[in-house]
């Protein structure tokens, strides 16, 4: 891990559109961010997706939490967005 990718930005922001704004004004300067529970139960995989297509990192922050089994199910629905971090809490 490079020292560039040591720095995770929170865009914990109402709209899509603050967020995105954040990482176009941030430019080449930060290249991972989380997107936690606000952001992405309302805006879904699209915005992921396009945090990626700008070539950024991700720390999905979504706090899994169930039983194992559950946990799988979610972590296989997930993978296909490539994120590079998703935290869960485990028993």
């Amino acid at each position: 891990m490079n020292i560039r990718e040591r720095l995770i930005v929170s865009l914990d922001f109402e709209q899509d559109q603050e967020a995105l704004s954040l990482v176009d004004t941030l430019g080449q300067e930060v290249v991972f961010y989380k997107v936690g529970m606000q952001l992405y139960y309302h805006y879904g995989a699209s915005l992921v997706q396009q945090l990626k297509k700008k070539g950024k990192m991700i720390f999905l922050d979504l706090k899994l939490h169930d039983i194992p089994n559950t946990i799988v199910s979610a972590l296989r629905s997930l993978r296909i967005l490539e994120v590079d971090f998703i935290n869960m809490h485990t028993l």
